[in-house]
């Protein structure tokens, strides 16, 4: 158990170093939520219904995000083009 928190403490870091990398302001919410989980699962003694609400919420923002994603990419190309990015 202990060693599966680790490997989820590790995954989230992960996620939000990526983030942190490679989006900003358009991954606020989802970062806020990993942060959040991060700090939950890194206690002694976790809230396991907190962190699993916490984890679902994060997967329903990254399937919309991962829908809505080219989409965003396209308007920035165009945004980028008229100077406005």
């Amino acid at each position: 158990m202990v060693a599966d928190r680790n490997d989820l403490v590790t995954a989230l870091g992960h996620s939000l170093k990526a983030i942190d990398d490679d989006y900003k302001e358009e991954m606020r919410e989802l970062r806020e939520l990993f942060a959040e989980a991060k700090k939950e699962a890194e206690k002694d003694e976790p809230d396991g219904v907190k962190l699993k609400a916490l984890l679902a919420d994060a997967n329903e923002m990254v399937r919309t995000f991962t829908i809505l994603d080219p989409a965003w990419q396209a308007v920035q190309r165009v945004a980028k083009m008229f100077g406005m990015l």
